[in-house]
């Protein structure tokens, strides 16, 4: 390609992806990549922000870099951030220093009002990234390598080879810093770059674009298949759910998709579920055992509610404390739910007999919600009798996992009067003595 007409290529993709490249915040490294990216976006007229971090991994060596960068912003009247940043050696030092650009980039990005980060990855990159996943093993989401835009990041390059880069800076002459950890094979990228791609390129011409053009086919199938997935998805309240009806009328590959689509729902910026924890999920149905339920990474928690749905929630977040009074003419959010409360003129059977509405006595109060706890005593009205109330859940087949994290309305001696969408309690009922009525009602915030 002609380095003349790098920029207007760069410009196709940001069209296509619908990249922003007006005034992001550049990730320049000092890099052949960022370089680029730099020249790229000034060229294209853009007033980008740069920020450059230095891990301070290689001392002397690190800090040219940022003094490089740094020249280099001002010879193009470019705002430049420095930041610096400590990592002690050990494993995953490459994937930790990524984490931490990162973040160190959404915190400058926000503060200064920035929506997009820019950064240089290249059609080599994705090369890479979709070999080490094969050779890994995975699925089509691993073959589909990185993509464009993800979130606020845009990858302006993906479409581009490193060839075409240094092609390009050489035009420019431009120069640029080399790392020297980059050469060498201490990293599994580094062996796939230095060692593995060479040879596929001596053997198929433009190897590695032809493998990013195959990752860009496959991440579009991917894309028609989340759709036809996400279907089946529900948001109720704090838990994302897959009705078992309609999940299992998928077939299986797309109930792969479905687990993997609401495990992102809750934790959009984690790494995708491995295939064992997605097998290890759709597991939790089969049998027709009780609840049983499978922690996942960042602290999500997927239940099996055999008969009825796959069910993902945040665990410790669900795990909700304290209690929120209610007031007539308010709603108050708790836990996943909304509770609204009003004062009617009177007692309407057909309305009390709705799972999410219930009637109590006004006097009784003041009323409070919190969640369900062990020991808690319900008299439910007509029984003639007490029972415990995670109890009267387990005998509406109410999932375990749900039981402690179902509402309650109790009165001012802590007495409980309602089981959110289940019981009444007999000494809280409306009669002929209730001089004031109080009205709940609840639902889920979706």
């Amino acid at each position: 390609m002609d380095p003349l007409r790098f920029p207007e290529r760069v410009q196709q993709t940001a069209e296509r992806y619908g990249m922003d490249l007006r005034r992001p915040l550049a990730l320049v490294s000092g890099g052949p990549d960022s370089v680029a990216l730099l020249r790229v976006l000034v060229v294209l007229g853009g007033d980008p922000v740069v920020l450059h971090v230095d891990h301070g991994l290689r001392g002397e060596e690190s800090r040219e870099d940022s003094e490089f960068v740094r020249e280099l912003c001002g010879q193009l009247g470019v705002r430049c951030e420095m930041r610096r940043i400590r990592l002690q050696d050990g494993s995953n030092l490459q994937e930790r220093a990524r984490d931490e650009r990162y973040r160190v980039a959404e915190e400058v990005a926000t503060r200064l009002g920035l929506r997009a980060v820019a950064t240089g990855h290249t059609a080599d990159d994705v090369a890479e990234t979709v070999l080490m996943n094969l050779a890994r093993g995975t699925g089509l989401r691993g073959l589909a390598g990185i993509p464009p835009v993800r979130g606020g990041i845009q990858r302006p390059l993906i479409k581009r080879t490193r060839r075409e880069i240094l092609d390009y800076l050489r035009e420019l002459d431009q120069p640029y810093r080399t790392d020297p950890t980059n050469l060498t094979s201490k990293y599994a990228r580094n062996r796939v770059r230095l060692e593995i791609l060479p040879v596929l390129e001596e053997m198929y011409t433009a190897a590695a674009g032809n493998i990013a053009r195959a990752a860009s086919l496959f991440r579009e199938d991917l894309e028609v298949l989340e759709e036809l997935a996400l279907g089946v998805v529900e948001s109720r309240g704090e838990e994302v759910v897959l009705p078992l009806d309609r999940l299992m009328d998928l077939p299986p590959a797309l109930r792969r998709h479905a687990v993997r689509l609401a495990y992102a729902s809750l934790v959009p910026e984690a790494a995708p579920l491995t295939s064992n924890l997605v097998e290890a999920a759709l597991g939790l149905l089969e049998d027709g055992e009780g609840t049983r339920t499978l922690d996942l990474p960042g602290k999500v928690v997927v239940s099996g509610r055999p008969g009825k749905e796959l069910a993902f929630y945040r665990g410790p977040r669900s795990m909700v404390s304290g209690r929120e009074e209610i007031r007539a003419g308010e709603s108050v959010a708790f836990g996943g739910w909304r509770i609204s409360a009003r004062e009617p003129p009177g007692y309407d059977p057909v309305d009390a007999a709705r799972a999410g509405v219930a009637y109590l006595d006004a006097g009784k109060g003041p009323y409070e919600v919190r969640m369900a706890r062990e020991g808690d005593i319900i008299r439910p009205l007509g029984l003639g009798g007490t029972k415990k109330v995670l109890r009267a859940m387990m005998d509406r087949k109410v999932p375990s996992d749900l039981r402690r994290r179902t509402p309650v309305v109790v009165d001012r001696r802590g007495e409980i009067a309602w089981i959110v969408l289940g019981e009444l309690d007999e000494r809280h009922k409306v009669d002929e003595k209730t001089e004031k009525v109080l009205r709940l009602e609840v639902e889920r915030i979706s």
